[in-house]
């Protein structure tokens, strides 16, 4: 058989969350769905770099959130059938604040979400981004067990 496979550097995600058991969110235009779509701080891997150090530049580029405590979530396959991205998905608590610095063409609307609404919008559909939903639900499964504090 013959493949077509999209080759892609992968990505990290960000499952922020603040001493009130607020997710931070990034609402913005997907072009591929014509919508704008709510989902976790994330973005794109440069070649060669550590997924921890992106995950920690992006979250500051999108929300203007720095963290003192960073967990692995584990890896995203968001289109195993054509598309070789590898998603790392980052727990990232102790949060402070200071101003976003989001790259040039890049337009976030920032917004906090309590998680259990994030887990019911999950559910219900309001937030389709695998990531996101991969990243919500597992870092509430892990709090839920007593394994996340």
């Amino acid at each position: 058989s013959s493949r077509e496979v999209v080759e892609h550097g992968g990505g990290v995600g960000i499952v922020a969350l603040t001493d009130d058991g607020e997710v931070l969110l990034v609402k913005q235009y997907r072009h591929p769905y014509a919508e704008v779509v709510t989902e976790i701080p994330a973005g794109k891997l440069e070649k060669g770099e550590d997924p921890l150090v992106c995950g920690k530049r992006e979250l500051k580029e999108e929300t203007g959130a720095t963290a003192e405590n960073w967990r692995s979530l584990g890896r995203v396959y968001p289109s195993p059938g054509y598309c070789g991205e590898i998603i790392y998905v980052y727990l990232a608590t102790g949060l402070d604040f200071g101003e976003a610095q989001p790259d040039e063409g890049e337009f976030l609307e920032p917004l906090k979400m309590p998680l259990e609404k994030a887990v019911e919008a999950v559910l219900g559909g309001e937030l389709p981004d695998a990531k996101t939903q991969a990243g919500i639900m597992k870092a509430k499964l892990l709090l839920d067990k007593g394994e996340l504090k």
